[in-house]
């Protein structure tokens, strides 16, 4: 069960974050050439996205739909903070059993010329037609320190 958590991780973060990524990445290209601070807030609503997934059932068809909000600040020596969050509803179906429930992520994130950190956290919960209940709980943090050492950590935990 452990390993279908760790596979989920990876997934989720990666699906998750994908729209995080894209604008942290427009955001470090851009000159710096503007006095202060910069900032931007994306929104997104009624988002829905389908794929399969294998964390704590058997192989799922899973559907969400969700709504997120990330808020960027860049400032002109390079620092910048990123916070997001996301919520939602979610149906996996896993042979017979169709589960239904919610999700929330949340992302912070900071940079700078000399450190990087970001953290996310993840929370799923689901009832099933046979009535069982799954909960889905993670905690990911990654850093960078100034002598280049990188640290991080991942807690995936399935109920």
């Amino acid at each position: 069960m452990r390993d279908n958590c760790r596979s989920h991780a990876g997934t989720c973060m990666r699906r998750s974050l994908t729209l995080l990524f894209a604008a942290a990445a427009l955001l470090l290209s851009a000159p710096a050439a503007f006095a202060g601070a910069e900032s931007f807030t994306v929104i997104q609503k009624g988002v829905t996205e389908s794929f399969t997934e294998t964390a704590c059932v058997s192989a799922a068809d899973v559907t969400i739909t969700y709504n997120s909000a990330f808020h960027v600040t860049v400032l002109d020596n390079g620092t910048y903070h990123l916070t997001g969050s996301s919520a939602g509803t979610i149906t996996a179906v896993a042979g017979d059993v169709t589960y239904t429930g919610h999700f929330t992520q949340q992302v912070g994130e900071n940079g700078n010329l000399m450190n990087y950190e970001e953290t996310v956290t993840f929370t799923l919960h689901l009832t099933g037609t046979d009535g069982s209940r799954i909960t889905f709980t993670e905690v990911f943090h990654f850093m960078i320190t100034p002598t280049g050492l990188e640290i991080s950590f991942d807690k995936p935990v399935c109920h």
